[in-house]
């Protein structure tokens, strides 16, 4: 067999803070590593905090000091989404009462699944290990416990020399002001693939957390990209920006409630009753900016909600060049600097920027 699916982690219960971690000593190239990520809800009573995907707070792929990948449940969802364009993988996200939300999300260090050329090659490193950091509070809706399945897609029998992998970093995160300039020296060690930028907000969509983009090399003697969050999305950020998702509502009568969700720009909605019963009554669902939409109803009674919009999780993805010709990315060696300047749109977010980047062996 040419390749083989292995669980590195079965099915595991986190019912507390904690890191797992995984050493990856297999003799075969990895193409894509699979979390399985679950969310089992507490009572009714309680409301929705965040989206499930923020109780993942980190996840790393580390040698020693050197970090392969390193990303939080935000970002490794929203560049999944980009870079495959899968959404969703498979899951059954909800919020009703003792049932398990989940989700499952990749990590990939090649162009594609089974990617000859680009794959993590673990004999290339001392001590590989893939750390997943949770708190498992920190979204949902009062969950009495996460769970957490590992699984990685790998080489077998056919033998591949991988020249190099994806690498993906967080290279800085802070608090928007509005107006403000944010400046950001990026790193020019390896070619780029791919610039994300993101801003997960509820109430602003990243169109208004955002106002102008520009990324400059050399004190702008050349202006690579410069423009409205707003128009990048729609010209060159557009592959995949689009997604959809249904989610099982439990919706209160007269009393509105707030429901997270993957996208966070011009927000679409509708809602069909999921029960065995007819409780009737007319079912409101309205909002979405920044990933919080919320629900009303005359009579509580379970819905499913087909969702729509842009911007997975408020994530402009800018892509360098045909992304499955790896000499068309974007070369930054012998450039003195590569600047980020963004301008903040508004007060008390937290902005991001992380990239995928083209790692050599």
């Amino acid at each position: 067999m040419n390749y083989r699916y292995l669980e590195l982690l079965g099915l595991r219960d986190i019912e507390a803070d904690l890191t797992v971690t995984i050493d990856l000593n297999m003799a075969d190239p990895i193409s894509e590593i699979f979390l399985d990520t679950r969310t089992t809800n507490g009572p009714e009573t309680n409301e929705a905090t965040a989206h499930w995907i923020a109780t993942v707070t980190k996840v790393e792929i580390v040698d020693g000091s050197d970090v392969l990948y390193s990303l939080d449940g935000y970002e490794m969802e929203a560049l999944d989404i980009y870079h495959s364009g899968k959404f969703p993988r498979a899951y059954w996200p909800n919020y009703f009462s003792y049932s398990e939300s989940m989700r499952l999300t990749a990590i990939s260090f090649g162009r594609f699944l089974w990617d000859p050329i680009l794959a993590l090659d673990p004999k290339k490193f001392a001590n590989p290990q893939l750390r997943i950091t949770f708190d498992y509070d920190a979204g949902g809706r009062a969950p009495t416990k996460c769970s957490l399945s590992v699984l990685a897609a790998l080489f077998d029998e056919k033998a591949i020399t991988p020249t190099g992998f994806l690498m993906t970093k967080e290279v800085k995160k802070w608090t928007t002001e509005d107006g403000s300039h944010e400046y950001t020296d990026l790193p020019t060690d390896y070619p780029y693939r791919k610039l994300l930028i993101q801003s997960r907000y509820p109430g602003y969509g990243p169109d208004e957390m955002f106002d102008n983009i520009k990324l400059s090399q050399d004190q702008d003697k050349k202006v690579v990209l410069d423009g409205q969050f707003r128009d990048l999305l729609f010209g060159i950020g557009r592959e995949n920006a689009l997604v959809e998702e249904w989610l099982g509502v439990p919706v209160h009568a007269s009393t509105q409630r707030p429901v997270y969700i993957t996208p966070t720009m011009e927000v679409s909605l509708i809602g069909t009753e999921w029960d065995g019963t007819r409780h009737g009554g007319t079912l409101a669902c309205w909002s979405g900016a920044g990933g919080r939409m919320y629900t009303l109803c005359e009579t509580a009674a379970n819905y499913n909600i087909h969702v729509s919009g842009y911007a997975p999780h408020g994530t402009l993805c800018i892509p360098f060049g045909l992304q499955n010709e790896i000499e068309d990315w974007y070369k930054v060696e012998g450039i003195g600097s590569l600047k980020l300047d963004i301008t903040d749109g508004q007060d008390s977010g937290t902005g991001k920027i992380f990239i995928q980047q083209h790692r050599s062996y």
